[in-house]
């Protein structure tokens, strides 16, 4: 943790919320390559499924703030993804005709997944525009 302490972490930062709208977030960094990388994998290793990016961030979060806030992000979007399938499949059980959300769904979550780990590579702090916030700042 201590490569991200001390000035290096701006406090009014501008947090991208996914469709080019910037609201009031935490500190943007400067962060070291290694941090990108691991945050980058906690998106990209979403499109395999839940475990990969829970994994990233149990191990990394305490190393650096920066995985630790884009592991959450992609966290509470995995635990909403979860959510959101559920209820496609269970509304393709009352009509066929709710399969093209299931489509719409995997298409939403390829394209944000990228743009979450471009933002991750760009050192910037990125929050999922259709996730809940389960996991929350401690």
């Amino acid at each position: 943790m201590a490569e991200e302490n001390g000035p290096r972490w701006s406090e009014g930062a501008k947090l991208s919320s996914g469709y080019g709208a910037e609201v009031q977030a935490g500190p943007q960094t400067e962060t070291s390559r290694d941090a990108r990388n691991m945050a980058m994998l906690c998106h990209l290793l979403g499109v395999v499924g839940f475990f990969a990016p829970l994994l990233i961030w149990l191990i990394e979060r305490d190393k650096h703030r920066f995985v630790d806030e884009h592991g959450r992000q992609a966290m509470n979007y995995q635990i909403s993804l979860l959510i959101y399938g559920v209820v496609c499949w269970l509304l393709c059980l009352v009509s066929v005709k709710f399969v093209v959300l299931l489509w719409l769904l995997t298409v939403i979550h390829l394209v944000l997944i990228v743009v979450g780990t471009v933002q991750a590579s760009q050192g910037r702090l990125w929050r999922y525009p259709i996730a809940v916030p389960f996991l929350k700042h401690t």
